[in-house]
């Protein structure tokens, strides 16, 4: 297998330096990109990266803005080729979301994955957001992504939203806090994980291992 050139996709939405880290633990090639070069060909990249963290209305601003929303479901995605929403970035990946409109008003997503995002619902006494490590229940342990990575595996979360896939065949794994939430999303090439796998060690090391060998 040749080795994976992968872009990961820039948009001001943080975190971008722990997960240039955690590619860089592995055989790959990385360009950190802040706009879309028009130059880019087909054959440029293999993999795509979108990290995030943030709310939903700041994250499609600043998808809109720099022209990335266009380039990915306009020239990305028409090539059928991998590419992985982490925290943020899945759940941009949704139809649309509710966090940051006016009275939970939905705002459009980028529409990849048919789904919306809505505010995590716990029970009183429970703090709003997630935060730490929470074991990840596979549904389609057949799924590339979950490739020699145990049920029950731990992975660390931060939010307070979560993405609810309109077809219950593209929530790939689930979560529990005060309720059970979507944690993997998958349609076709388009992944999307709840938690953070560069923050997530060896088990995190090993589902970015699976996306780069997909």
């Amino acid at each position: 297998m040749s080795r994976p050139r992968v872009l990961v996709i820039d948009a001001g939405l943080g975190n971008i330096g722990s997960v240039m880290a955690a590619l860089k633990r592995h055989e790959c090639t990385i360009e950190r990109a802040c706009n879309p070069n028009p130059n880019y060909t087909k054959s440029e990249f293999t993999h795509a990266v979108l990290p995030g963290v943030g709310s939903f209305l700041a994250g499609m601003e600043a998808l809109e803005s720099t022209g990335w929303a266009a380039w990915i479901k306009r020239s990305w995605c028409l090539d059928d080729r991998p590419l992985l929403g982490i925290c943020l970035g899945m759940q941009l990946l949704a139809s649309e979301g509710t966090e940051g409109g006016i009275n939970s008003c939905a705002l459009p997503g980028l529409d990849l994955i048919p789904g919306r995002v809505e505010h995590l619902a716990v029970n009183p006494g429970i703090a709003l957001q997630h935060v730490g490590w929470n074991a990840l229940h596979w549904n389609d342990r057949e799924n590339a992504l979950a490739r020699a990575l145990p049920d029950s595996g731990d992975m660390y979360f931060v939010h307070r939203y979560v993405f609810r896939p309109q077809d219950p065949a593209h929530s790939l794994a689930e979560s529990e806090y005060g309720q059970k939430f979507t944690a993997v999303v998958g349609r076709g090439s388009l992944y999307g994980v709840q938690f953070h796998p560069e923050k997530s060690q060896r088990l995190g090391k090993l589902l970015i291992a699976n996306f780069l060998n997909l």
